[in-house]
């Protein structure tokens, strides 16, 4: 039985055109209370039929016919995959793997080619922090420019999380992780996800570390971010930061750059085993990772703040957002190859807009 998913994901899929699978799903819808949904997949082969032949837009009496062939060269005599969702009680018939990512990523091209989509298809990217991290992990996984993610947080949706995450009141309560993960799954049940609900700790570096291509901090506490990063450089992995204030954003090439030091050189060896044993930020600290004399304005208000009349600093959705598009298309850069230099940079938008461009 196919099952992507690991162990703290239970959705489960059953290709029906292998006869080990497809006695598999028999066996476990028997008995069970099970929404079948097969509504949308006619639609689903007939859309593949128009990606697979774009000159020809085949009529339904001939994407019927090609379904009909599919099944007849399928040792069972069918075709498709049901995809149970136990959180909703509810099995999808959707297109087998092939077919579906095929449509799934059909309007990436050629933005994104077909030989790089293939390339970015065997790319896993690990995501620390998963309240900013959620934006990041969705957008890897909808323009499936990875072909698996491993996602650690150990904290929970809270009331005051849904300014800038895409959950819903129905998940307050809900681990981040689990969360995340299953909005991943309903979008697109191929993609191998692993999920760390206790977070990024140091009992599990090397699993979450191991088989890496990349990974994003986009965590809060000092000591995860120290832990992170030595172990990105001792496996030398490629390390992004969106700390989410003026569009900051920090590309740590441990793969390409042979140094002791982190962050761009910011801090030493000695340094960053201190803030392993860190259990809070002090000004120091923040200023060095951050510069505190380029942050924008009203975050330096609420850094004064917090404490007093705030909870914590202030995260809006929109800044989120753009974040996380930068960091996917950096992200994808950096997987196919490209030269991306170890660098701070900057996409401040508020910038951008009080500067007169003329049209």
């Amino acid at each position: 039985m196919t099952d992507p998913a690991s162990v703290n994901i239970d959705f489960k899929c059953f290709v029906t055109s292998s006869a080990s699978e497809l006695s598999a799903w028999e066996h476990f819808r028997a008995g069970r209370e099970i929404v079948l949904s097969t509504a949308s997949f006619d639609q689903q082969w007939a859309e593949w039929c128009r990606c697979a032949q774009p000159d020809r837009s085949p009529s339904k009496a001939a994407a019927d016919a090609l379904l009909a062939q599919r099944q007849a060269d399928s040792s069972t005599g069918f075709y498709g995959t049901w995809v149970w969702y136990p959180w909703r009680a509810e099995a999808v018939l959707l297109l087998e793997e092939a077919e579906f990512v095929a449509v799934r990523t059909n309007r990436n091209a050629l933005k994104i080619d077909h030989g790089e989509q293939r390339n970015l298809s065997g790319k896993t990217v690990g995501v620390v922090g998963l309240s900013v991290g959620q934006s990041t992990a969705m957008a890897l996984a909808m323009e499936r420019i990875v072909g698996g993610l491993k996602l650690a947080d150990h904290d929970i949706i809270e009331l005051s999380n849904l300014n800038r995450i895409p959950a819903s009141v129905c998940d307050l309560g809900q681990s981040k992780a689990v969360g995340i993960a299953r909005r991943i799954a309903e979008i697109d049940p191929y993609l191998k996800v692993e999920i760390f609900p206790e977070g990024f700790t140091k009992g599990r570096v090397a699993e979450f570390m191991d088989d890496l291509d990349l990974v994003v901090d986009a965590c809060d506490g000092v000591s995860a971010k120290a832990l992170l990063r030595i172990a990105a450089r001792d496996r030398r992995i490629p390390l992004i930061m969106e700390t989410n204030d003026r569009g900051m954003i920090d590309i740590e090439r441990y793969d390409t750059e042979s140094t002791e030091n982190f962050l761009h050189g910011r801090f030493t060896p000695e340094q960053m085993s201190e803030m392993l044993e860190a259990t809070a930020w002090t000004p120091e600290m923040l200023n060095a990772w951050v510069d505190l004399d380029t942050a924008s304005e009203p975050a330096l208000r609420s850094l004064e703040q917090v404490g007093k009349t705030l909870v914590s600093w202030p995260q809006l959705y929109s800044d989120v957002a753009m974040g996380s598009g930068a960091l996917a298309h950096i992200i994808r850069r950096i997987l196919l190859g490209e030269p991306i230099a170890d660098q701070r940079l900057h996409f401040d938008i508020h910038e951008h807009i009080t500067v007169a461009h003329p049209a």
